[in-house]
């Protein structure tokens, strides 16, 4: 588990839902290479557009909801140096 207090959890969720982390739904579908990260002690999350059926011969994905993900990835990028800036956030 990441701590929803995390600073870059924080600003993912401003980027993503547009609030506080607090707002985020722990939730997992399937397998995820994230869990490599976090057993090497490298906090990670992960998130995607809209979709279901993942790897099988009914996944579909939202094509509206891409966009909306592009935009929030973008935003969370662009969020770093501020915050960095501000010293919310720490390169460790």
């Amino acid at each position: 588990m990441v701590d929803r207090n995390n600073p870059y959890v924080v600003t993912l969720a401003e980027a993503v839902i547009g609030g506080p982390a607090e707002r985020i739904s722990i939730g997992r579908d399937g397998a995820s290479d994230i869990v490599s990260f976090i057993d090497a002690g490298v906090p990670g999350v992960e998130f995607g557009p809209v979709g279901a059926g993942h790897h099988g011969p009914e996944e579909w994905v939202s094509v509206s909801s891409l966009e909306r993900y592009r935009k929030a990835l973008v935003e969370f990028v662009h969020a770093i140096p501020r915050q960095l800036g501000k010293g919310h956030l720490r390169i460790a």
